[in-house]
């Protein structure tokens, strides 16, 4: 079997940042433990496979190269962002979604930008563990719990030098992964943050679109604001516009196709 391949850099700038994501368009459902050693062989971040199901609904699911993951916003992206590149979407026509975590719709706007409709994530206030602190090399201000465990921090200088330990934070089994935010004085931005979820195969994740599920509703709240910019401050880096719209999140932004090829299995 052979089945269209792309590599996707999503939320990106440029051709060299963003987060990779690979994107399988399968003519048929494989079995779970196929498609999970697909995703182990393409080795990115996320791999998103989609399917055309009924009324012009695609289905989609997305693997680490360990695990699937329920939600995951720049995989999302990136396989909107092939449908409509590759003509099976009408660009002015909105994308349907269904997956683990519900239906989501897809926009893409005369930027050529994409806004997904996401649920909000919700979360509660935790006590901040001696694990979590050891893991980080820091102490966080305020520490939430939801899907992720969302790090407060005063300064994003204090973000930006983390050096976590990764072996430790792989064993806080009651998130997928750990966030780790700050306000930014950067101009053009409101929030920066990292993302760290090394118990489902991804020591830092470049720009995790899920994550702003719980970072915009948050800064959204703290600041007074229904529409943030988030800087994730990776290695490559990765903007997110994000718009609270009740208890959903719309996330903008830019995809670029590194690779067009095919996938043999």
């Amino acid at each position: 079997m052979k089945f269209p391949f792309f590599s996707v850099n999503s939320f990106c700038k440029n051709s060299f940042s963003g987060n990779p994501a690979g994107v399988c368009i399968l003519e048929e459902w494989l079995s779970t433990d196929e498609l999970q050693k697909m995703a182990l062989q393409v080795n990115l971040p996320e791999t998103a496979f989609v399917f055309p199901s009924k009324n012009g609904i695609w289905s989609i699911r997305w693997f680490t190269p360990q695990v699937e993951t329920e939600l995951c916003g720049h995989g999302t992206l990136a396989a909107a962002h092939v449908l409509y590149e590759e003509g099976l979407i009408a660009e002015t026509k909105s994308l349907f979604f269904s997956s683990l975590a519900g239906d989501i719709q897809v926009h893409r706007n005369e930027s050529k930008s994409i806004s997904l409709n996401l649920p909000s994530l919700p979360f509660r206030k935790s006590s901040i563990s001696p694990v979590l602190v050891e893991g980080l090399g820091s102490y966080p201000d305020e520490v939430y719990i939801g899907t992720d465990c969302l790090c407060i921090f005063s300064d994003e200088e204090t973000v930006r030098a983390l050096t976590p330990e990764f072996r430790l934070l792989a064993g806080i089994s009651s998130c997928r992964g750990i966030s780790v935010t700050a306000k930014t004085a950067k101009i053009g931005y409101h929030f920066t943050s990292r993302f760290f979820a090394p118990g489902i195969g991804i020591d830092e994740d470049h720009v995790a679109g899920s994550a702003h599920c719980m970072l915009a509703p948050y800064w959204g709240k703290k600041l007074a604001k229904d529409q943030l910019v988030g800087w994730q401050d990776s290695a490559r880096g990765g903007e997110v516009r994000c718009q609270l719209k009740g208890n959903r999140v719309i996330l903008t932004g830019q995809s670029d196709i590194f690779v067009r090829g095919k996938m043999f299995f």
